[in-house]
């Protein structure tokens, strides 16, 4: 199904909803928002990304998108009435606890993990739907069974036995399941292809369209050891013969910072046709649609162009500059105004003067990253290599102190001087503001020039009269 048929099936008239208001643009992350599809804006490759006969890894930044594609990914994989259309197998990788060098006994492992997220998403979707089960072949039943408790990591009665307990109307067939005798299907160890085409052959008995494997990130912990974890996704890519399995597909939401590395897998450079690594990357055209669209949830009026929210010429521009290719950072930056319009009803856009003084309230976000020694401006990443050494450290402090106002003779005395105190008159180190404010009032044009979206009117390295300059950070 590609995206235009399931946004016709999936999509809500906006008029028949109650407007979100403000809460449409609370949140910003997908998995906080059940009313996502309702205004979801795809980006430029989604259809190729929900291709139902392709493997795809999907690499995206921070606020990109990715679990929002990871929601819609679940979205197209449901019927008109809600069931399932194929069966949907949640995983994280992770870093095999026994294995200390990604080879192939990582893959080993990794696989495991896989059919063991794939004997959970079978055993619930069995609890969810168990007139299916009762009206499959008896060959396709013992499949069901052999799978669960063949491929379940621990004692199956220990793992599933909660879903077994109660009144739900699945239980007595968990039950069931659990008590069964288990037939042997196949040999021990048996290749993963052969496994999963057993199982695809007997969900095709219930009306389930293979499996999709979904990724959305990885594991918590598992981020401390990027580089191992890395080296043993590579090794599992590598593995051709894995994505081999008609029925048995791959969607995983990646970090980006894994796109160099597994790019270069063996197996993943051999499967192009098979497997295939997309990037995340969104036009300003489609940004500004996003927008619009999830404005027109939060007032119940479609459709509601940008420029009913605020008629400031330098909007767009704006909007580009701190967002980038974020819609998260986009969002952000109309989220202010969308609370304002809200909260003071008026017959007509918000003004320029008034989105000024807003901005600067609402400063975009930001994050530096002194290891790299970059900062990140909403969705912008700003090099510094370029700044002076001093100016730099002079960010780095009145980062340390965000929000805090810093005068000038402290980034002189402190930072200039490498002083652990700022000398009063009469002190030998003292020296008068002359001598010293133009120094300071250069590196900070410079550091403007860098950050700021607009240094012709700073909203992140403000000046605060008569007493010093603050960096207003948010995270």
């Amino acid at each position: 199904m590609k995206w235009t048929d399931a946004k016709r099936e999936a999509s809500v008239d906006p008029e028949e909803q109650a407007p979100l208001g403000p809460a449409a643009f609370a949140a910003l992350r997908a998995e906080e928002e059940p009313w996502l599809p309702e205004c979801f804006v795809p980006p430029p490759e989604f259809d190729r990304m929900v291709d139902p006969r392709r493997s795809v890894i999907i690499f995206g930044d921070p606020g990109s998108g990715k679990t929002a594609v990871h929601r819609m990914l679940e979205t197209i994989s449901l019927g008109t009435d809600g069931k399932p259309l194929r069966l949907l197998v949640h995983w994280k990788p992770a870093l095999p606890i026994s294995a200390t060098e990604a080879g192939l006994d990582w893959v080993k492992a990794m696989v495991g993990h896989i059919l063991d997220a794939c004997a959970d998403a079978l055993i619930h979707h069995l609890a969810c739907y168990p007139r299916d089960y009762q009206g499959a072949p008896t060959w396709a039943q013992a499949r069901f069974v052999w799978f669960i408790h063949r491929h379940t990591q621990g004692n199956p009665v220990l793992r599933w036995g909660p879903l077994a307990e109660g009144d739900r109307p699945g239980a007595p067939l968990v039950r069931q399941i659990l008590n069964s005798p288990v037939d042997d299907i196949l040999y021990p160890d048996a290749h993963p292809e052969y496994v999963i085409s057993e199982l695809v052959s007997a969900l095709k008995t219930i009306n389930l369209e293979g499996i999709w494997v979904l990724t959305d990130g990885l594991e918590g912990w598992a981020e401390m050891a990027f580089d191992r974890l890395c080296a043993g996704l590579k090794a599992f890519l590598s593995t051709l013969s894995l994505f081999d399995s008609f029925g048995l597909i791959y969607k995983m939401c990646l970090p980006s910072e894994l796109e160099p590395t597994l790019s270069h897998a063996g197996g993943l450079a051999r499967a192009r046709r098979r497997v295939e690594g997309i990037p995340i990357r969104w036009d300003l055209p489609t940004l500004r649609q996003l927008v619009e669209r999830r404005l027109s949830l939060a007032f119940g009026r479609e459709p509601f162009p940008l420029e009913e929210l605020c008629t400031a010429a330098g909007l767009p521009e704006w909007l580009e500059k701190v967002g980038g290719a974020s819609p998260r950072e986009w969002l952000d930056q109309v989220a202010g105004l969308v609370e304002y319009y809200t909260t003071h009803p008026q017959n007509r856009p918000i003004d320029e003067d008034t989105w000024k003084r807003l901005r600067l309230q609402r400063p975009p976000r930001l994050y530096l990253d002194d290891e790299r020694r970059r900062i990140i401006v909403g969705g912008r990443c700003v090099n510094l290599e370029d700044l002076p050494a001093k100016a730099y450290e002079m960010l780095r402090y009145l980062y340390q102190r965000s929000g805090a106002v810093v005068t000038k003779a402290e980034l002189y005395f402190r930072i200039y001087r490498g002083l652990d105190r700022i000398p009063r008159l009469g002190d030998k180190e003292y020296e008068a503001p002359k001598e010293y404010t133009g120094l300071i009032d250069t590196n900070l044009w410079r550091l403007r020039q860098a950050i700021e979206p607009d240094p012709s009117a700073p909203v992140l390295l403000v000046t605060r009269r008569g007493h010093g300059v603050v960096l207003q950070a948010r995270w």
